[in-house]
């Protein structure tokens, strides 16, 4: 059995990714970091990537360092008081604030980044056209209350063409190429794009759960799956229209990897899913709208 202490948990990870990211907003290097808190550039590696435990005096040597506003200081200062402490948190609670800057940072240090949805495509592949439909759904919005939602959106894409950064795999419901968000329009510059970012990437993979293939675990619900190098333990993400949390436990996390990976051997291969796709572009672009049938694994197209 590992060591509970050798387990890098949920807090201890965000902090991590945080401190990283914040150094890298500051301009600050590695080694500036490791002059300021008196130790080696290497000490900093392993406080970026949770193999090292930060303590609240080095904490706040490098929050300064940095610049960091007031509040996400004491944000931050929280979670790694959390990280600290043994006491576990129920698994119904979010382990973390769900602040979008904070889920960027889990997700850029991931390794590997796992996504379901039955009817919405990934926010890291999603167009601004795309986004501002969701946005706008129920209502018209100010552009200034799009703008910060529609920029995050634009760093999490960056995020899928960085050298270095996590693999993508994506499984999405035949639905969500027929969803016709924004319009025709709208609609095929999105499919579009996501057939240019994986026939160009090898770190992305999109499948297609076509309708018709059964039922399975994650009906209704976005699942996405961080695992990162060891010994940091992977975290799962869980979207729903009323409550979205964040868990760690092992028993959780491991059931619903496991039922991702069932989903993708459900799904269509990544050939057959870029046929999907083209062919779902071409039917919201034509005035003679063709509908798909998947019957047997085969694409049968009708007029």
């Amino acid at each position: 059995m590992v060591d509970e202490q050798q387990q890098a948990g949920l807090a201890r990870i965000q902090v991590a990714a945080t401190l990283r990211r914040m150094r890298e907003d500051a301009g600050r290097t590695r080694e500036e970091a490791a002059e300021a808190l008196g130790c080696t550039t290497s000490k900093i590696g392993d406080l970026e990537t949770s193999r090292s435990r930060i303590k609240p005096a080095e904490l706040d040597v490098l929050l300064d360092l940095y610049g960091v506003s007031a509040d996400e200081r004491q944000e931050l200062v929280s979670t790694a008081r959390d990280a600290r402490s043994r006491r576990r948190r129920r698994s119904t609670e979010p382990s973390i604030p769900l602040a979008a800057q904070r889920y960027i940072d889990l997700e850029s240090q991931a390794r590997k980044v796992t996504f379901f949805s039955p009817e919405l495509l990934p926010g890291f592949v999603q167009t601004d056209d795309y986004i501002r439909a969701m946005l706008e759904w129920a209502r018209p919005r100010d552009p200034d209350e799009m703008k910060p939602k529609i920029t995050l959106r634009a760093v999490r894409r960056d995020s899928t063409t960085r050298v270095g950064g996590p693999t993508f795999w994506c499984i999405v419901g035949e639905p969500a190429l027929r969803s016709n968000v924004g319009g025709p329009a709208v609609m095929a510059e999105q499919l579009r794009l996501i057939l240019d970012l994986t026939a160009t990437l090898h770190t992305l993979v999109v499948q297609v759960l076509p309708i018709g293939s059964g039922a399975h675990g994650s009906m209704g619900v976005t699942r996405t799956l961080m695992e990162f190098d060891p010994p940091a333990q992977p975290v799962l993400y869980i979207d729903t229209n009323v409550r979205n949390v964040f868990y760690d436990g092992r028993a959780e996390v491991a059931e619903a990897a496991y039922g991702l990976d069932l989903i993708k051997a459900m799904a269509l291969d990544q050939h057959r899913s870029r046929a999907l796709d083209r062919a779902g572009r071409t039917g919201i672009r034509g005035d003679d709208r063709r509908w798909l049938a998947v019957t047997s694994g085969s694409l049968l197209v009708d007029r």
